[in-house]
């Protein structure tokens, strides 16, 4: 499935001011000594993952929560530094909205292109669980900040892996596990997706993948019937409601005008996990992406995000970017509920049974 949208990250990146690694200056050598290796990220601690840019981007440290501030070390893409605190910025930033930092042993940087995470590994299964069609397989959510993965094709279909030095998947992704191996002392998982994707397989640690539990998909208050889904596009907001009483709400992520379409819709399709992509890494080409609710005929969704921590401020492609957890929320509360197994579901009545979007500003 391809979704089309009309904003690409890189576009959004370029126009937040952010000089990627190479345009501009010489490209810097690594060394900075507080960052972790995927093996010795700390436990028990709250982290961040820098996520801005395309791989190989570096930004410096800043060496107080402004922007003006003089440039302080150097981090990268996909570096994880320890999460002391967030703050709010102590000059006002007049291109932002967001005033969010996060400060970390070595400096601060601006806490919408850092990924709250944390390192979360797991015991493996060596047997995976038995499906009723008498397949093997489970649902896992990533719990370590970044896991290197190992394709089983090469060249691989899929511009994620294909167009980058080392494909990688991130904290609070989710992708269907349907192997197991022990690999050099090591317990692996062959991950893959089941919609929207590529036919491409890959290893991956089995620490890194949380087994998804059937109970975790469970409806959340499945005896309302009159439930509705209010999405404003001038504050960034999703409120979900039981009749007059409004029982969730969270900050998200809308496109512009052109992008998320106005109106009042029902959905018509629920994924556990699926990919996006439009034009490959030109614009995006986005796996794993968890609790998708699909709301519109040209691919509207809301999802869970991972690549950014800006909800409250418009600028996903057309679909409604939430945070992982509030994505899974409203995945669960919203009508029809849909199996673990296969962890899709398709409307056939054009969506009589399913709640309603309502996205107006």
């Amino acid at each position: 499935m391809k979704f089309e949208q009309k904003v690409s990250r890189r576009d959004f990146l370029k126009l937040s001011g952010i000089v990627l690694s190479g345009l501009l200056v010489p490209r810097p050598k690594r060394s900075l000594a507080n960052l972790f290796t995927q093996a010795e990220y700390p436990q028990g601690v709250n982290l961040g993952r820098i996520c801005a840019g395309d791989e190989g981007a570096w930004f410096h440290l800043k060496t107080e929560p402004n922007v003006n501030a003089p440039d302080g070390k150097i981090i990268w893409r996909d570096d994880v530094v320890i999460w002391k605190r967030e703050l709010v910025a102590n000059q006002l930033d007049y291109n932002n909205y967001n005033q969010r930092w996060v400060e970390t042993p070595d400096g601060y940087f601006q806490a919408f292109y850092v990924q709250p995470v944390k390192n979360l590994p797991n015991q493996p299964l060596t047997n995976l669980p038995t499906n009723p069609d008498g397949s093997k397989g489970m649902w896992v959510e990533i719990t370590v900040p970044v896991v290197d993965v190992i394709p089983t094709r090469v060249p691989a279909a899929s511009y994620w892996i294909r167009e980058v030095n080392k494909p990688r998947i991130y904290y609070s992704q989710v992708f269907w596990a349907y192997d197991v191996r022990q690999e050099n002392g090591t317990w692996e998982y062959l991950l893959m997706e089941k919609w929207g994707a590529e036919p491409d397989s890959y290893w991956v640690d089995a620490t890194a993948c949380r087994q998804i539990m059937p109970d975790e998909v469970t409806p959340i208050h499945p005896d309302v019937g009159d439930k509705l889904i209010k999405v404003n596009m001038t504050y960034q907001t999703l409120s979900a409601f039981e009749g007059s009483r409004e029982v969730y709400f969270c900050e998200i992520s809308t496109g512009g005008p052109d992008g998320t379409p106005l109106g009042n819709f029902p959905i018509w399709r629920k994924m556990i996990s699926t990919h996006m992509s439009a034009g490959g890494l030109v614009a995006y080409d986005t796996p794993g992406i968890g609790w998708t609710t699909l709301f519109h005929g040209e691919g509207a969704a809301i999802h869970a995000a991972f690549w950014h921590n800006n909800f409250g401020t418009a600028l996903s492609h057309g679909c409604i970017n939430c945070r992982p957890e509030d994505a899974k929320w409203i995945w669960r509360w919203s009508n029809p509920k849909v199996s673990y197994f296969p962890g899709e579901w398709t409307s056939t009545d054009g969506g009589a049974s399913s709640t309603r979007v309502e996205v107006s500003y």
